[in-house]
């Protein structure tokens, strides 16, 4: 009886977790609940994924987390091993660390025995499968160094303005693109 009221109290965890409209309050039920090994100040976790062994997963200090993030901290390739060789192969497990000041773009996956940053940022679609150096940008699959944190803090500091409307922003874009 235990095993199955502990299940459904991770189920309604998990469901709780994904209804949040915001990341602050995601990180918030994450750290309120201890669900994370470790979880910092200034914290938006956006994705709606939950980690699949979040004792794995420590968060500094002013991290944001987009949408569709995943963080893997186990692999299963045990279960083909142990099919094809006819040997009691085990899961195998790592944890991942994300270090103060790192943006992790929407639908990155974060693979096992991995720490990001600090001052690091991971682009959108990324497959992080092995540390990302201090102040570095990484995008692709696998992820690489494609920048650095500093040159992308001064082009963005260029480019500061107020928000615009959507009228105004699809002008620029056409505008820049020659239309």
């Amino acid at each position: 009886m235990g095993k199955r009221l502990n299940r459904c109290r991770t189920l309604l965890r998990k469901t709780r977790f994904a209804t949040l409209r915001d990341g602050f309050r995601r990180a918030d039920y994450l750290r309120k609940h201890q669900v994370l090994k470790e979880i910092g100040q200034h914290v938006y976790y956006y994705s709606r994924n939950y980690p699949g062994d979040p004792r794995l997963l420590k968060l500094h200090n002013n991290v944001v987390i987009a949408t569709g993030v995943r963080f893997i901290c186990h692999d299963r390739i045990d279960i083909l091993l142990s099919g094809l060789y006819d040997r009691n192969y085990t899961k195998t497990y790592g944890c991942i660390e994300v270090m103060d000041n790192v943006f992790i773009g929407a639908d990155v996956t974060v693979l096992p025995d991995v720490r990001i940053g600090p001052n690091a940022v991971i682009g959108a679609g990324a497959i992080v499968t092995r540390d990302v150096p201090p102040g570095t940008v990484v995008a692709g699959v696998p992820a690489r160094v494609i920048g650095s944190f500093d040159e992308l803090v001064a082009d963005r500091a260029d480019k500061l303005h107020p928000e615009r409307s959507e009228a105004a922003l699809w002008e620029i874009f056409d505008r820049e693109r020659g239309c």
